[in-house]
């Protein structure tokens, strides 16, 4: 369309307004200034080689092999626009190139640009709910699956300050050897570990002396019990996570990220109410308890997995022992605490803390 007498196109960017289009699409303001130069065949004073590069790297401008004009010639020989020829020497070998394809460009990767900021934000507030209390309207609890169950743990407990609650039974979604020693070392930063295991986490091969008792001896306090009903971790309570159960774990390979509300509290009592009824687990470098001379290091374990209820055969296999050198222990752990029953040996040796 346009105007009366037939001027330029209705639709054609004006300089000033071109201008600003640019301006606001984030380009420099000395590659606007040369843009709109060259446009309108009006050198621009002191324009810097940065503009010229910026006008390159925009796709605003295209260089032209030397000799050739940016208007070309017409048949006379003779180049078809002196001020366009004139913006031409200055640019020195640039011409624009039109201004909607420019503009669209710009517009397009600019829309590139937020939708990047966009999810950067929106990865970063994520990370962000999933460390910290609830305070801004997010749901109670939310499902974590698969490979996320190691990622999601692994960003609460690097972000523990105070104390975790722990129940321990396999199976086990992480690196439980990493995992030992980013507890050991939050141990010696102050966080508080109280864990409860279970005879089945004590007779999974090496788990007792690989994991179990060097966090003990950090620090950790643990205790044991026969059996739990789920998987259960509290950090700090801000954050809590939790199995559908401990029979299907395995098969559904997923949990509950609990948020602070009257679940999370939930989830806190029952960790206490195991806690309370469990028998504790001491670190190999104790002192000697009342009562007698404290059994060594192998027998505390065979008194740990007898207390959790461990069948003797994963005993003798985990102490790598014969089944005669087992019995023979266990003899002399009786009659050291004085106990006529198994029963009785497991009670003193919670009494004279052994275990």
């Amino acid at each position: 369309m346009r105007r009366d007498g037939g001027g330029a196109s209705a639709e054609e960017p004006r300089p000033d307004t071109l201008a600003a289009h640019l301006s606001a699409l984030g380009v420099d303001g000395g590659a606007v200034a040369l843009y709109v130069a060259l446009l309108t065949g009006r050198p621009v004073p002191q324009a810097s080689p940065e503009a010229r590069r910026a006008l390159l790297a925009l796709g605003l401008a295209a260089e032209v092999p030397a000799g050739e004009g940016a208007g070309g010639e017409g048949a006379d020989g003779e180049g078809t626009g002196g001020d366009e020829r004139g913006a031409q020497d200055f640019a020195g070998g640039l011409v624009p190139v039109p201004p909607a394809s420019a503009l669209e460009l710009l517009s397009r990767r600019e829309t590139l640009r937020l939708e990047e900021a966009r999810s950067a934000v929106a990865r970063a507030y994520e990370r962000y709910r999933r460390r910290t209390p609830s305070a801004v309207g997010g749901s109670v609890a939310e499902e974590v699956t698969g490979g996320d169950i190691d990622r999601v743990l692994g960003e609460a407990l690097g972000g523990a300050r105070r104390e975790v609650l722990w129940f321990d039974s396999p199976p086990y979604f992480w690196d439980t050897e990493r995992g030992t020693k980013e507890e050991v070392g939050q141990l010696r930063r102050g966080v508080r570990y109280r864990v409860v295991y279970t005879r089945e986490s004590l007779a999974h091969p090496g788990y007792l002396t690989e994991n179990v008792q060097p966090c003990v001896d950090a620090g950790e306090e643990a205790r044991v019990v026969s059996g739990l009903p789920v998987k259960l971790m509290v950090v700090d309570d801000r954050v809590g996570f939790v199995s559908m159960s401990i029979a299907d774990v395995d098969v559904s390979r997923s949990m509950l990220v609990v948020r602070p509300s009257a679940l999370l509290a939930a989830l806190r009592a029952l960790f206490e109410a195991y806690w309370d009824r469990a028998l504790p687990i001491h670190p190999e470098s104790g002192a000697a308890a009342p009562g007698g001379a404290r059994p060594g290091p192998a027998e505390r374990r065979i008194l740990a997995m007898l207390v959790a209820g461990v069948p003797d055969s994963q005993i003798i296999r985990e102490l790598g022992v014969s089944r005669r050198t087992f019995f023979r222990r266990m003899e002399l752990l009786m009659a050291q605490a004085g106990a006529g029953s198994r029963f009785q040996l497991a009670l003193q040796a919670q009494r004279r803390g052994w275990l």
